[in-house]
């Protein structure tokens, strides 16, 4: 198994203020301009998409880093 395995989207327990979340294929950066207002970024990596895409675990990388992700949503709503 990759080192990269399930790491796609960015860890989202990592979440900081306008501190870039890198994962992989996708990087998130959400900046706070006051109360209630928000400046949120996301950027691809299409280059490494397309690695990951003639990877042969992407299917379950992709399953991995999906489950994963929700995992983290559900964490972050208790």
């Amino acid at each position: 198994m990759k080192v990269c395995f399930g790491t796609i989207y960015p860890d989202l327990e990592q979440f900081r203020f306008g501190k870039p979340m890198v994962g992989k294929v996708f990087q998130i950066t959400v900046d706070t301009q006051g109360p209630g207002h928000r400046d949120r970024q996301l950027d691809t990596d299409v280059d490494a998409w397309e690695d990951c895409r003639c990877c042969e675990d992407f299917h379950n990388c992709l399953d991995f880093s999906n489950a994963k992700l929700q995992m983290q949503r559900v964490l972050m709503s208790l």
